[in-house]
């Protein structure tokens, strides 16, 4: 009996942990903070062109696509969440950058664009 109670026991553990593993590889965006100057020359090389070099959205590509003024309220109340997923999968018109930037990637441009809210 004693050695059923254990097993069963160790079955709640691993299903809890491979319960909390999983809850872990799906939410990806509560990863480390990010560097804000490598999420700079990122910008500038990806983002640039739409959202231009000061967040607004204030450029003629930008204005074309409605490009979001990232220097917003709006915006800058989303959580990181939720720009890690607009920026891993796109967004309307925005397109997806997973392929082309890692996560480390990817964090250091949201620590660079958190920047434009506190300008």
């Amino acid at each position: 009996m004693e050695r059923v109670s254990i097993v069963r026991k160790w079955h709640r553990v691993a299903g809890a942990l491979l319960l909390a593993f999983t809850f872990a590889i799906a939410n990806p965006s509560k990863a480390q903070p990010g560097d804000p100057v490598n999420g700079q020359k990122i910008f500038l090389e990806k983002c640039k062109k739409c959202h231009g070099e000061d967040g607004s959205g204030n450029t003629n590509f930008g204005k074309s696509l409605r490009a979001a003024d990232l220097r917003s309220a709006d915006v800058q109340k989303k959580t990181d969440a939720d720009f890690y997923l607009q920026i891993d999968k796109g967004k309307k018109n925005m397109p997806p950058f997973g392929a082309s930037l890692d996560k480390t990637q990817i964090n250091d441009v949201i620590a660079y664009v958190r920047q434009f809210g506190k300008k």
